[in-house]
């Protein structure tokens, strides 16, 4: 079974794969470029669990989150707008709403930094160490 972190960086190749697939005949896009795009692409899931979703969220709301404003940040910023709007609208519970949430919602970025999207570009990339930009590739 992959772990949300395999699984985010599976999607995230692939998020890669399909904006060089997309390019116009004749564009280029350097490493840095396709990284910011890729980031900034919707993503399929949230990639943490219920639980720890949930205790963030709290937090958050408490005025307790000692991390720094970066991408986790707007993590549960967006997670707890999210389940705010579910919880106004419908009177459901904060645990029922991020329940749905997490089930139902795409991110509407891959809440990553720059330099951990390079990792997950040039790392190896299975047993026989194939580079990731081969998997890239297909």
């Amino acid at each position: 079974m992959l772990s949300f972190v395999d699984t985010r960086d599976r999607h995230f190749r692939a998020a890669c794969r399909r904006i060089i697939n997309e390019l116009p005949a004749g564009e280029t896009l350097t490493l840095d470029e396709l990284i910011e795009k890729a980031i900034h692409t919707e993503a399929p899931h949230y990639y943490c669990t219920y639980e720890y979703a949930l205790r963030m969220v709290r937090v958050l709301r408490h005025g307790r989150l000692e991390v720094r404003r970066d991408r986790r940040h707007e993590l549960w910023c967006e997670l707890s707008a999210r389940c705010q709007q579910l919880e106004e609208k419908k009177g459901w519970t904060l645990p029922h709403a991020l329940s749905h949430v997490l089930a139902t919602g795409r991110a509407t970025q891959f809440f990553i930094t720059p330099e951990r999207a390079r990792r997950i570009l040039t790392m190896t990339a299975g047993p026989k160490g194939t580079q990731a930009a081969d998997a890239l590739a297909g």
